[in-house]
């Protein structure tokens, strides 16, 4: 197969920069989603007795993303964002999956490596109130127990 300057019929290797001397090659998989550095805490300010809101400070370690009705390939790329800016900021991530009328494989896919990639860093992914065409896709996927959405009753606890 020829590289991609050179004129071929058949078309040019994708892959061929591997080839390329003075590229490095890694024997460690790479990363598929990298976790920036976590910025500061926010802290929650005392009130007038010096005594700081819990309800404020638990806020502050936790993020609520809300899936819109239709999640498909056209927005998974805003929804990474968002996933990864949650990922960076917060301990635990609440995903409101209750409005998702529509949801395709890159979308649960997106949503699998976010939960894996946030076990490894010891945060905590959950999907709250996810709707029955949500736990019927995973299902299909057979990724359902992974997601932690194959109980009736996922959100409630």
């Amino acid at each position: 197969m020829a590289d991609k300057h050179e004129p071929s019929l058949i078309g040019y290797d994708p892959l061929a920069w591997l080839r390329e001397p003075g590229v490095a090659k890694s024997s460690e998989p790479s990363e598929v989603l990298a976790i920036p550095q976590p910025k500061q805490p926010v802290l929650a300010e005392a009130d007038a007795d010096g005594v700081a809101d819990s309800a404020t400070m638990s806020m502050a370690h936790a993020t609520r993303i809300a899936l819109e009705a239709v999640q498909s390939i056209q927005n998974v790329c805003n929804l990474y964002e968002r996933l990864l800016t949650a990922l960076a900021d917060a301990e635990a991530i609440e995903i409101d999956a209750s409005a998702v009328s529509m949801v395709d494989t890159a979308t649960l896919q997106l949503l699998l490596v976010l939960k894996r990639t946030a076990l490894d860093a010891g945060k905590q992914v959950s999907f709250d109130f996810p709707s029955d065409r949500f736990v019927e896709a995973a299902r299909l996927l057979g990724i359902a127990e992974l997601l932690e959405v194959d109980q009736a009753y996922a959100g409630f606890f």
